[in-house]
């Protein structure tokens, strides 16, 4: 099993005693509930633009978001998932960050956003945030090293293999919603490389094709692919 894999609960749980940690400190500060803003976000909408995230601290309670960093050619690349508990924005902290990273919803989400200004003085104030900023810095750290792992050591079949088990929580079913450009950009490559390999996995009788849909129906010879030998 990749290091990927095998950390993905790990920070779930951290990030789930945050989520409710901060909706007590929401109910019971009312400084803090002023200062903050909620918003909703559909699935595929961007959650944050760059100069969003040079002046604002967003915190993510509910659904994930993907980290998507652009080159000058338009190209996409997903260089993290951030799941309900996250606390991004580098605003909070007087970084101008990087002008080539937005953050999408990759699911309906839910989120509260501090402006800069308040949110310096509030990390200060509720050590939380600051906590909770540091541990999304880790988890983002982690997920870029075995990210490069996977490219220096896998090939883009075995890759795609586990993206696509991972999406489906390792079993045998349908992964809804995503398209052969977003499993690109999750692995750093060209749709049209995707949708090759898919079509591979297809006539090998693995996953079933259809609009935005794959249903996986041997999930067995998707983890032989994957190297993946015990779950």
């Amino acid at each position: 099993m990749s290091s990927q894999t095998a950390t993905a609960g790990h920070p779930a749980q951290g990030y789930s005693s945050l989520t409710q940690a901060l909706t007590a400190l929401r109910e019971e500060d009312p400084a803090f509930d002023k200062a903050i803003s909620i918003q909703h976000i559909e699935r595929g909408k961007v959650v944050a633009t760059p100069d969003d995230l040079a002046s604002k601290m967003y915190l993510l309670m509910s659904g994930k978001v993907n980290m998507v960093c652009t080159n000058n050619e338009g190209r996409r690349l997903v260089i993290g998932t951030l799941e309900p508990g996250a606390i991004f924005g580098e605003g909070a902290l007087d970084n101008p960050g990087d002008p080539n990273i937005f953050v999408e919803a990759a699911e309906d989400v839910a989120v509260w956003v501090i402006p800069a200004h308040e949110a310096r003085n509030m990390t200060m104030q509720y050590p939380i945030l600051g906590w909770g900023m540091l541990q999304t810095y880790g988890e983002r750290l982690l997920q870029v090293e075995n990210s490069l792992e996977d490219v220096a050591y896998k090939k883009l079949p075995e890759r795609l293999a586990m993206l696509l088990l991972d999406l489906s929580g390792n079993q045998n079913g349908l992964i809804k919603g995503v398209s052969h450009q977003s499993l690109a950009d999750h692995l750093g490559t060209y749709r049209e490389t995707v949708s090759a390999i898919l079509r591979d996995f297809k006539r090998q009788g693995i996953v079933e094709l259809g609009y935005r849909r794959i249903n996986i129906v041997d999930v067995e010879a998707l983890r032989e692919i994957a190297g993946v030998w015990d779950w």
